[in-house]
């Protein structure tokens, strides 16, 4: 059993489980964007300030299991092959691609719902998670899960949204925007942007959005296992500390014994060497979504990952490069 005391003193997880559930809860109370939004804020930041902590506090000492982000993978397809994407798609080819079914992804979900007690935010991603032809489908199914509170999709506007899209984000209580990637200034992009349809469509429709409009990317380096010690690879984490938990299904794994129906990662790269390298080589670094309540809780304390050893080292300064840079060739997980 662990100690749940020792747990809420323990500053990783503080920093990864408590801090971002309050941050999240308290975006949740905030409502959707609009005039109602006004009159919800000040109670917001008053649970924020005074309340919040030993909210979840609280729980954790009862038991209950609080996610506060969740990326949902459903695809690792994209429109786009960007040379330092985070989520490194530009290391699948058509062959080894995933897309998860309808009925994998909420199969996966279920069995995570019946495990925690609430989810904060869920966003909806990919790859491009317009490719995902179920989209409309998964919407009503994040509407209707109590446990979770709100969700959001990141697209990079190279789709244009079918009207009953729209109609679901339009209808839906628990979307609270669409995330838009601006790609306009990449140096080499030949596929045409849909942003101005799509930024039409929503402003029609009265659907929130967020117009992420930047002059750099980060260069994430070439990926690939370094050789660190464990303690290195410690310290890599810990000089990172990516947010983004991400979930995949088991489906198209040759080998899902150690995770059935899916799993939890720690971020999207790490999901995505899941399915690069199997489960097998990274045994210890994900959530079975088979475990019990007790391995939520240390997973968010944990602090050793495989899948560190295959990224840069997050302790030099990091190099800034054009937007969406493209490259022709799928890239290998190994050092050039």
């Amino acid at each position: 059993m662990i100690n749940k005391k020792q747990l809420l003193e323990n500053q990783l997880f503080q920093n990864r489980y408590i801090k971002p559930n309050i941050s999240w809860y308290f975006s949740h109370l905030n409502g959707k964007r609009g005039i109602a939004r006004i009159f919800k804020v000040p109670y917001a930041a008053l649970m924020k300030k005074f309340y919040l902590k030993k909210y979840f506090e609280k729980r954790v000492l009862e038991g209950k299991v609080d996610i506060p982000y969740l990326e949902l993978v459903l695809t690792t397809r994209c429109t786009l092959r960007c040379e330092s994407c985070n989520n490194l798609m530009q290391y699948f080819s058509p062959s080894n691609q995933y897309t998860c079914t309808l009925e994998g992804i909420i199969e996966s979900l279920e069995l995570l719902l019946s495990k925690v007690d609430s989810i904060a935010r869920v966003r909806i991603i990919g790859g491009e998670p317009l490719l995902f032809k179920d989209l409309p489908q998964l919407i009503d199914y994040l509407d209707t899960q109590k446990k979770i509170l709100t969700f959001d999709i990141l697209t990079n506007a190279t789709i244009d949204f079918k009207e009953d899209l729209i109609l679901k984000f339009k209808k839906s209580r628990k979307a609270r925007k669409i995330s838009i990637s601006d790609y306009r200034k990449s140096p080499n992009l030949k596929i045409p942007l849909k942003q101005e349809s799509i930024l039409s469509k929503l402003k029609q429709n009265n659907i929130a959005f967020s117009y992420n409009t930047i002059d750099y990317w980060y260069d994430i380096d070439k990926i690939y296992k370094r050789g660190r010690s464990k303690e290195d690879i410690i310290k890599n984490y810990y000089n990172c500390q990516m947010s983004c938990v991400s979930l995949m299904t088991s489906e198209g794994l040759e080998n899902k014994q150690l995770a059935p129906k899916g799993a939890v990662f720690v971020c999207p790269i790490s999901s995505s060497l899941s399915r690069l390298k199997g489960l097998e080589e990274f045994d210890g670094d994900f959530l079975n979504l088979e475990d019990s309540k007790e391995r939520f809780f240390e997973f968010y304390s944990q602090d050793f990952y495989k899948s560190c050893d295959y990224c840069r080292d997050f302790s030099q300064p990091i190099k800034k490069i054009p937007i969406a840079i493209q490259t022709d060739k799928v890239l290998k997980l190994e050092k050039y």
